[in-house]
C-alpha cells in the first residue's frame, strides 16, 4: 500500500511536524519508488504557453545595407503583424560609415491565440531594404518577401524558426523604381 503513496509524490504532514516531502522523510523508499525523470513541462506565463521566436539572420556578402535609410522588415502571421527595424555595427571603413558592417539578428516572439488548432500556418517576412552592391556601387531599394511556415503544437506553443536573409534573397527582391 505504501508504493502508490510514494510514487504519487505526496507529502507527509502533521505526524512528522509539518509538511515534509516523502523523499526527505524516507529517502531510501522515495528513490526506489520514484518514477523516472521526464523533461520539464513548458513554462506558462499568465495562463498562456511560452512563446517561440522567429529569428532573422543576415548573411550578405555582395551587398551593404544603408544605416541611414528606413530598413524595416515586417513579420506577417495569420494572427497579426510585427515590425522590426534593422540595427547593427557601422562599417569600419570611413568611406562606408553610412552602411552596416554586421547586422544584429532580428527577433520576434511567436504566439498563437488561445484555441488555435495544432498545425502548420503560412507566414512571411517582408520589407524594403536599401542596399548598395559592394562591387560597382549600384544602390537600390529592394522589396523582399520570404515565406515562412509556422508550426503550432498541440499544447498551443508555436515552434521557433529561423530565416536567413542572404544575397540570393536580396537579388530576387523587386526593385523599387521612382516615378
Amino acid at each position: 500500500m505504501w508504493a502508490p503513496v510514494l510514487s504519487c509524490g505526496l507529502t507527509v504532514g502533521a505526524a512528522l511536524g509539518g509538511p515534509v516531502a516523502v523523499g526527505a522523510a524516507y529517502p531510501a523508499l522515495a528513490s526506489a519508488a520514484a518514477p523516472a525523470q521526464t523533461a520539464a513541462p513548458p513554462r506558462v506565463t499568465a495562463g498562456l504557453p511560452e512563446a517561440g521566436t522567429l529569428t532573422v539572420t543576415f548573411a550578405l556578402r555582395d551587398f551593404l545595407l544603408n544605416r541611414e535609410a528606413p530598413n524595416v522588415l515586417t513579420l506577417h502571421t495569420p494572427w497579426g503583424a510585427q515590425r522590426g527595424t534593422l540595427s547593427g555595427a557601422p562599417h569600419p571603413d570611413p568611406e562606408r560609415r553610412a552602411y552596416y558592417a554586421r547586422l544584429t539578428p532580428l527577433r520576434w516572439p511567436l504566439s498563437a491565440p488561445a484555441g488555435t488548432r495544432a498545425g502548420r500556418y503560412p507566414a512571411r517576412v517582408e520589407g524594403q531594404l536599401f542596399s548598395c552592391a559592394v562591387r560597382g556601387g549600384t544602390c537600390s531599394a529592394r522589396t523582399v518577401s520570404v515565406p515562412v511556415t509556422l508550426s503550432v503544437r498541440p499544447d498551443g506553443r508555436v515552434q521557433s524558426v529561423g530565416v536567413r536573409l542572404d544575397d540570393p534573397v536580396l537579388r530576387k527582391g523587386s526593385l523599387r523604381l521612382r516615378p
